[in-house]
């Protein structure tokens, strides 16, 4: 009976451990599965995550670019503003020095003594002479007026030089040369430290002739002129809105060389 009992008692402890370990191994596999599960809603919180950064990275870019096309259309107001400022002082300019040569011609003709009159047959002869002096518009040569202003220039006299660019450019004003002639007559104004005129001058080039080669340097020009009428800021308007434009120019290092200059405090 003791023997019976035991074995009755061997089974059930035999079943007892069966069914345990039955038991852990399911709750293994819940435990794997909900891993997964876990895995798996990470991985897509990640993707969810890395999308949710390229989209706020366009943003960031989106914003940056607006920022910068803001600060630029405000550069180009200040550099119009300027413009304005200056064609406003060079026509007050130009109006005084005319009303100065007008009353200079008046006072020159009240002044002046009366000639004798000359007998017709003398006028005549006289208008005749002159006649057949001038040249007639086909001897004409405005390439001529153009080489001779560059050598006028060469030569330092720049006033000379104007005058004979001028009626090159009233002849041609869209020849191949044109631009160069403007150009001339610009540079003339800022070798004779007339920097304003310059200024003037060199913006109409640009406004002109926007593809010419010499755009970048009548802008460097524009901002040295400025620094010389003592305008730094709107000088540094200038130069950045060069190095920006021709950022692999010469005309750009020089322009970044000027504005490291007005950056360094004491200079």
């Amino acid at each position: 009976m003791r023997k019976k009992y035991l074995a009755v008692a061997a089974i059930s402890f035999c079943s007892m451990f069966m069914y345990g370990c039955v038991a852990s191994e399911g709750d293994l596999d819940f435990l794997y599965s909900r891993q997964r599960e876990v895995e798996t809603t990470l991985k897509k919180m990640q993707k969810d995550i890395d999308w949710l950064k390229a989209e706020v990275k366009k943003e960031d870019n989106i914003l940056d670019l607006n920022e910068k096309t803001f600060e630029l259309e405000n550069k180009l107001l200040e550099l119009e503003q300027i413009i304005g400022e200056m064609h406003a002082q060079s026509e007050e300019r130009f109006k005084k020095i005319e009303t100065g040569l007008s009353a200079m011609a008046e006072a020159e003709s009240q002044a002046a003594v009366p000639q004798p009159q000359t007998p017709p047959a003398a006028a005549s002869e006289q208008a005749s002479e002159s006649t057949s002096e001038e040249p007639s518009p086909a001897e004409k040569n405005p390439k001529k007026s153009y080489e001779l202003g560059l050598k006028e220039f060469a030569d330092g006299n720049y006033e000379a030089a104007r005058t004979l660019l001028r009626e090159y450019l009233a002849d041609a004003p869209r020849s191949d040369e044109a631009a160069d002639a403007m150009f001339f007559v610009a540079d003339s104004y800022f070798k004779e430290k007339f920097y304003e005129e310059a200024i003037l001058e060199y913006q109409n080039i640009i406004e002109t002739w926007p593809a010419s080669p010499k755009i970048p340097l009548c802008q460097l020009n524009q901002g040295i002129a400025l620094l010389k009428i003592g305008k730094p800021n709107e000088a540094s308007l200038f130069f950045e809105s060069l190095i920006e434009a021709y950022p692999n120019s010469p005309e750009a290092a020089t322009a970044k060389e000027h504005l490291k200059t007005l950056s360094t405090p004491g200079e």
